[in-house]
């Protein structure tokens, strides 16, 4: 599933597990101490994971357009957001930010690319 991903290096850090009422879910924090974001080809999608002790400086840009209970943890790099909600699924933002736009795409890290994949093929 990963496998054309370059990720960042382990981060062993300090950082917060709740990020605007957001509490991250455990295989989401334990995937980022590992691997702590990076960047590569889903397949049918560019996915760059923003480094976990950078989520609350980059939501800080993004909490007013976005529902309470969303958060944002990645991009394509050209728009599209990819987010995570406060019932630990993950969703998707096609370049307008507003609530009627995210449309939940899985509940799973480690199926993300798989899932972004399964979006855009429907």
């Amino acid at each position: 599933m990963w496998s054309d991903f370059e990720f960042n290096e382990p981060y062993s850090g300090e950082f917060d597990t709740v990020i605007y009422g957001v509490e991250l879910p455990k295989e989401y924090v334990e995937f980022m101490k590992e691997h702590n974001g990076g960047e590569g080809d889903t397949g049918e999608s560019w996915l760059v994971l923003f480094p976990i002790e950078e989520l609350k400086e980059i939501n800080d840009d993004y909490h007013d357009f976005l529902p309470d209970g969303n958060i944002i943890i990645g991009s394509n790099g050209s728009g599209e957001l990819f987010g995570l909600n406060s019932d630990g699924k993950y969703f998707i933002v096609p370049e307008i930010i507003e609530e009627e736009y995210l449309e939940v795409i899985g509940d799973s890290i480690d199926n993300l690319p798989t899932d972004i994949n399964s979006y855009w093929n429907a």
